[in-house]
């Protein structure tokens, strides 16, 4: 039981809806996107985006598969080039871990070139400070109206605020807003027309590809004055939360412009109109889920799978013969694992 006074009501509430605070483990599913930049003392980064880690549940491990989200334009730009960005992250000891070995491969959506979106998967790491966001709280459009999401909803991002990005640790800054439209067409933005929501939020440069989500609106039943007898009443509060996308952008306009009623995006040099562009959860789970991502998945859960089949020693022994020939790595690892043992050896004597 809790209770709320608002000039002359004062309500009693049963189950009084969560307040609105961001849930700790949702402030580490965020990495940054950094250029290098050299110079004599080492290598420097400067973070200019946002992305989000992911985790697609696996029937073979508990860890599930992992992989990093973000906009497609922080990978490729106006003209097909592709860049290969640092991705930064947080170490569990400290400090900040980067990550460009990703195969500078950044898998887009299949079918839908409109879909500002990216997806890397990620090999884990036990020195990774990250929670990734799980894929069931992930909303997708036709669920919006069950799950009770609508026009007006409260929404939140996380991303890189580039004017105080964080020294030793990755700092994400949190942005806030409403669902401003919930578009059953597709909307012109910068790049033509796609299928996007609409905030009320002002975007900035540092959050793009950063997620975006929403928390639905709840109410609170109640009665004035005393508990039982007094006369009942409502009050509105927050309650789930879930993904809803993430943020492509905001819109611009020519401040020479502002009192036209047509005029052409000008994303270089213009105003920001505080309307941000976020690419629907639909968008990320289809490239997720393209076919040759999927299929990398499915085999290795089959390889797993048939690991832990125990099979006869004799049937051991010809898989063994039959496996793949001695590698240079597998001679390097071999070779410092006798170096090791002779030098144990040596300390005992």
């Amino acid at each position: 039981m809790s209770e709320i006074e608002c000039r002359r009501w004062r309500y009693r509430i049963e189950n009084p809806p969560s307040l609105m605070h961001i849930p700790e483990p949702l402030l580490k599913c965020v990495g940054f996107l950094a250029d290098e930049m050299p110079d004599a003392s080492g290598i420097e980064y400067d973070p200019f985006a946002t992305g989000f880690f992911v985790v697609i549940p696996s029937s073979q491990s508990a860890g599930g598969f992992l992989c990093f989200v973000t906009a497609k334009h922080n990978f490729y730009d106006d003209h097909g080039g592709i860049k290969t960005p640092t991705i930064l992250l947080n170490r569990k000891d400290g400090g900040v871990m980067a990550f460009k070995d990703y195969d500078n491969k950044a898998w887009l959506h299949p079918t839908d070139k409109s879909a500002d979106v990216a997806v890397i998967p990620f090999n884990r790491n036990t020195e990774m400070d990250i929670v990734p966001i799980p894929l069931d709280l992930f909303i997708r459009r036709d669920e919006l109206e069950k799950k009770k999401i609508f026009v007006g909803d409260e929404v939140y991002s996380l991303g890189l605020f580039t004017i105080a990005p964080g020294k030793q640790r990755n700092m994400p800054l949190a942005r806030y807003g409403n669902i401003a439209m919930l578009p059953d067409e597709p909307i012109q933005v910068d790049a033509g027309f796609a299928d996007v929501y609409l905030v009320e939020a002002r975007s900035i440069g540092g959050m793009s590809g950063s997620p975006v989500f929403v928390r639905e609106t709840v109410a609170g039943h109640g009665r004035r004055d005393h508990p039982e007898h007094g006369e009942p009443g409502e009050i509105h509060g927050l309650g789930k939360t879930y993904l809803l996308g993430l943020m492509h952008g905001h819109w611009d306009i020519k401040e020479s412009d502002l009192n036209k009623t047509r005029f052409m995006l000008d994303r270089e040099h213009g105003v920001n109109m505080g309307i941000g562009v976020v690419v629907p959860a639909d968008k990320i789970i289809e490239t997720i889920n393209r076919p040759e991502l999927k299929s990398r998945r499915d085999e290795h859960e089959e390889n797993m799978r048939k690991s832990r089949i125990p099979i006869p020693d004799r049937a051991k022994r010809k898989q063994q013969q039959q496996s793949q020939p001695f590698t240079r790595t597998d001679f390097d690892t071999a070779l410092k694992k006798a170096s090791r043992r002779t030098d144990s050896a040596r300390k005992k004597q």
